[in-house]
């Protein structure tokens, strides 16, 4: 939304002209959807210049609601970006529903939840039980949280369930979930489940002693091994 001098130029021309935009404004957050509840991806500093490759509707910064999807593929407020304009300088963002995008619905309900303490059969649609979450509990209360769908409740299940969509782990996007199984069984073995935020890193409640986080995707530990397929269910 800042201003910068346009000189003699029209104001339509010098948004034509240009191709980056620098940040005003020191350890600005560029976060996974278009609002302050989403969570950080990456943090740009006073003076770097950014490249928009569309621009959404959000949470309110100072007077200004509009959001800017950079070439990291995250968003940050415009309110900090000097785009010359306090309007659109590039195309709308296409709207894909569950909250500034479904995918993104599922890791922003997660995130919410960082800190509880893992409990076994813990959590579900309605929240955490025993004061904490399971990793499918986890998963099924973001999903119902998100996209108001309930899957099943346990990893196996939500791995086979029909309401999802099977697809390859290397085309992953956020807000798919990630399976493990033991000795690598997918079929009839899964005993673990997350969710993929961006590459290498992951929200889940993995086990006893270790709270709802963001971690590293690992592919093979204490005998599980990571599934070849995600599962989207947005």
């Amino acid at each position: 939304m800042l201003y910068v001098p346009l000189f003699t130029v029209s104001i339509a021309a010098a948004i034509s002209a240009v191709s980056a935009y620098p940040i005003d404004g020191d350890g600005v957050h560029c976060r996974s959807g278009p609002g302050t509840g989403y969570s950080i991806v990456k943090t740009y500093g006073k003076g770097e210049d950014i490249s928009i490759t569309c621009q959404a509707p959000g949470t309110d910064v100072n007077g200004d609601s509009l959001w800017d999807k950079t070439s990291d593929g995250c968003y940050v407020t415009d309110y900090y970006v000097k785009t010359g304009s306090s309007g659109y300088v590039t195309s709308h963002c296409p709207s894909t529903g569950g909250g500034g995008g479904s995918g993104t619905g599922i890791v922003n309900a997660a995130e919410k939840e960082k800190g509880l303490p893992y409990v076994w059969g813990g959590g579900g649609c309605h929240g955490p039980s025993g004061g904490g979450f399971d990793c499918s509990g986890l998963t099924q209360y973001s999903i119902c949280q998100a996209l108001n769908k309930e899957i099943p409740r346990t990893a196996q299940t939500q791995y086979d369930s029909s309401l999802g969509k099977r697809l390859p782990r290397s085309e992953a996007k956020e807000g798919d979930l990630l399976f493990w199984a033991e000795g690598g069984d997918c079929k009839n073995s899964v005993s673990h489940v997350g969710i993929f935020i961006r590459e290498g890193l992951m929200i889940n409640a993995a086990h006893t002693g270790t709270p709802v986080r963001e971690q590293s995707i690992w592919t093979s530990y204490g005998g599980e091994s990571i599934c070849p397929d995600v599962v989207r269910f947005w």
